[in-house]
């Protein structure tokens, strides 16, 4: 009897947990790949704590082939999916060149991607956190800022070089803000020529409360509050 093929497309949460049902029946009759851009399932609520220096990036990532026995893997890019002829074409390789694969079923757990509102110079100047390369980024970021800052000659330009802003006021926002203060006032005593007072952190949100996912009990209003010495504010904007 043909076995029913099975691709589930996208390695995060959704896909990873699929696959590890299907992992767990070892259905002889179903034959299921599991697609993705990355070998590496990324633990994504604690890449915060990645950036600040907390935890070393081992402990947020597990390699899918390790996870998998019975599920086959493939790494690569869906490129687009035929529902009609239930196909999908991935590419993959240092060429990426690309493969059609069919299906039976198809499980869509490809994720999002992030909305930079179509504001001019942000996606090209921003730094994401949706990766395992954006929190190294931004760790590195804020150390070279300090690098920076630290030095004779930026003595004028240090309001500039320490004010730091996270846009958006859910989980990922004020994970981020708190692991970015952490880090700087860990750091900021081997730096002879910053105090703590020059450093400004802000975070902008639309709500007029923050973490607003756990329901409608306020939390951090709007204002400016003094954590660990440097100057923390939450901004309030419209849309």
């Amino acid at each position: 009897m043909k076995k029913k093929r099975v691709l589930i497309l996208g390695g995060g949460f959704g896909g990873i947990y699929a696959a590890l049902e299907f992992e767990k029946r070892q259905d002889p009759d179903f034959e299921v790949t599991l697609i993705s851009q990355d070998n590496f399932f990324l633990f994504t609520p604690m890449l915060h704590e990645v950036a600040a220096s907390d935890l070393d990036l081992t402990h947020i990532v597990n390699p899918i082939r390790k996870m998998l026995r019975y599920v086959h893997f493939f790494e690569g890019e869906v490129r687009s999916v035929d529902i009609v002829k239930r196909q999908v074409v991935v590419s993959h390789g240092s060429d990426q060149h690309t493969h059609s694969l069919e299906y039976d079923d198809v499980v869509f757990a490809l994720g999002s991607v992030t909305n930079f509102y179509d504001i001019p110079n942000l996606a090209e100047t921003a730094v994401a956190m949706k990766s395992l390369g954006d929190a190294i980024r931004l760790r590195n970021l804020l150390i070279e800022r300090l690098e920076e800052a630290d030095a004779e000659c930026a003595a004028n330009d240090r309001i500039s070089l320490l004010t730091f802003v996270v846009a958006g006021g859910g989980f990922a926002g004020v994970e981020t803000i708190g692991s970015m203060n952490d880090l700087l006032k860990e750091a900021l005593p081997y730096y002879p020529n910053l105090k703590p007072e020059m450093i400004r952190v802000v975070l902008v949100h639309p709500e007029e409360f923050v973490l607003t996912e756990l329901g409608d009990q306020p939390r951090h209003p709007g204002g400016s509050q003094t954590t660990g010495n440097f100057t923390t504010e939450v901004v309030v904007v419209d849309g």
